[in-house]
């Protein structure tokens, strides 16, 4: 068995909050009905897809430091969980601010997941979670034995991106950190340390991502990018050369060469191919803590609000617009950032594209000819028409990008993160936009956390 964690989204997890401690300085208990990210490595991630508050009226015994409540309330959540293989997690609250499983916790857990693997047609693990005052949390697993063993992370993906490790193993001090350090403090740059983050797309934005993601010392960072570079795309890929584009080599070697050559001890795991080639690529993106979207196509950004959806990952992406006359012209340059939580608005209700553009990309990346042919008869919207693309340009976008996530891992301004869930700048205009999120995708909120499910992601296109 591998490591299991849990993860929330930011929505979920102020309502929990909101529930455990009603302000009456008793025990309060809520059920997470989670679906089921499973690595081949044997690591597991348990989705909230559904949290069920146990009303205070509906327990027994509510005390400051005990909590008795009927199992019979379980029922339809365990015939739910059963059909569709989900997870069970209790979550109850610890108001005196005691910060480990009590014994009373034990037998109380015993006593309930002997009745959930009694439901269940199989032994996959379910938890148990308690939330503190101050809205930290701490986990273990319920193994089939009714034996415990503490959860390896539990996250929290919202406004801000909170991670608390049971095992903390901090990143030996180096000294290309210190000025790091000194900026986030020393916890921020641990966990940097300790963070898998994917990039997809290895280009104008991409390159410039990943350099600084390097540099802040991520642990682990997966590349996605299925071209190579050639010598048209040297104007704005760092780390690339005359001789990698007559060489005819992969975006993603080129980059992974680099990080390692650069020698800080991030780890690197390429995909020189597709999104949608397959489902591996897809099961990589889903283990990771956080996506960066570096992609101008239609169908990658909106696979990516999928992945970031089902498997409750916060995603960055990271846009630049330039329209030119390509003789020097210049009518608008500008870059937008995008950040999408689970729960929240999707970039299709932001209105980056229509269904009608996501069909005619994935017909183009299907299915050329017959792209083309519906494009010349007017039944279908031109995508691939090429822009410019400049350097300064998209690293200023990209930093932008980079500089909103590391502040919601180490919130540093004076307002609220809400108020910044998109980043607009106009280099012609000279202005920066930022608006808050919108309303919630009706279609995406039916699948937050919903993770491994027959066909992956709902989309029977991914084999």
């Amino acid at each position: 068995m591998g490591n299991v964690s849990f993860k929330i989204s930011g929505k979920a997890y102020h309502s929990l909050k909101e529930h455990l401690f009603p302000g009456d300085g008793k025990e309060a208990v809520a059920l997470a009905i989670c679906g089921r990210g499973e690595a081949d490595s044997g690591d597991v991630i348990l989705l909230v897809h559904n949290v069920v508050m146990i009303p205070y009226e509906q327990c027994e015994i509510r005390e400051h430091n005990f909590i008795k409540w009927s199992t019979e309330l379980l029922t339809p959540h365990l015939v739910q969980a059963v059909k569709n293989n989900m997870a069970i997690v209790k979550i109850h609250s610890h108001p005196t601010s005691y910060n480990e499983f009590s014994q009373t916790d034990d037998r109380s857990d015993i006593e309930l997941f002997d009745s959930i693997y009694g439901w269940m047609d199989n032994e996959k693990l379910h938890g148990s979670i308690v939330m503190l005052p101050d809205g930290s949390m701490f986990g273990r697993i319920v193994k089939p034995d009714l034996s415990f063993e503490p959860l390896k992370r539990i996250s929290v993906v919202g406004d801000e991106i909170l991670f608390w490790d049971q095992d903390r193993k901090d990143v030996k001090e180096r000294m290309f950190s210190k000025r790091t350090q000194q900026t986030f403090g020393l916890h921020t740059s641990n966990l940097l340390g300790r963070l898998k983050i994917g990039v997809i797309g290895c280009s104008g934005t991409g390159s410039p991502t990943i350099e600084q993601l390097s540099r802040l010392g991520v642990g682990s960072l997966v590349l996605v990018d299925p071209d190579r570079v050639e010598e048209k795309n040297l104007n704005r890929i760092l780390n690339a050369s005359m001789h990698d584009a007559k060489k005819n080599k992969y975006k993603v070697e080129v980059l992974k060469k680099a990080i390692q050559e650069i020698g800080l001890g991030t780890e690197v795991i390429t995909f020189n191919r597709n999104l949608y080639d397959g489902v591996q690529i897809v099961n990589y993106l889903a283990q990771c803590d956080v996506l960066f979207g570096c992609v101008d196509s239609v169908d990658g950004r909106h696979l990516l609000n999928q992945i970031a959806s089902f498997y409750l990952i916060p995603y960055f992406d990271i846009g630049v617009k330039i329209i030119a006359d390509g003789d020097g012209g210049i009518d608008q340059i500008c870059g937008t950032v995008h950040y999408i939580q689970p729960g929240g608005s999707s970039l299709m209700t932001r209105g980056l594209y229509t269904g009608e553009d996501l069909r005619a990309a994935g017909l183009f990346r299907t299915n050329k000819k017959e792209y083309e042919d519906q494009k010349k008869s007017g039944y279908i919207v031109n995508i691939t028409v090429d822009s410019p693309a400049v350097i300064s340009i998209n690293m200023l976008i990209s930093s932008i990008g980079v500089n909103e996530f590391l502040a919601r891992l180490h919130p540093f301004r004076y307002d609220p993160n809400g108020n910044f869930a998109i980043t607009r700048i106009s280099i012609t205009d000279g202005y920066t936009q930022y608006d808050s999120d919108g309303e919630s995708d009706k279609y995406l909120q039916r699948f937050v956390g919903r993770g491994d499910m027959k066909p992956m992601l709902n989309m029977p296109e991914l084999k």
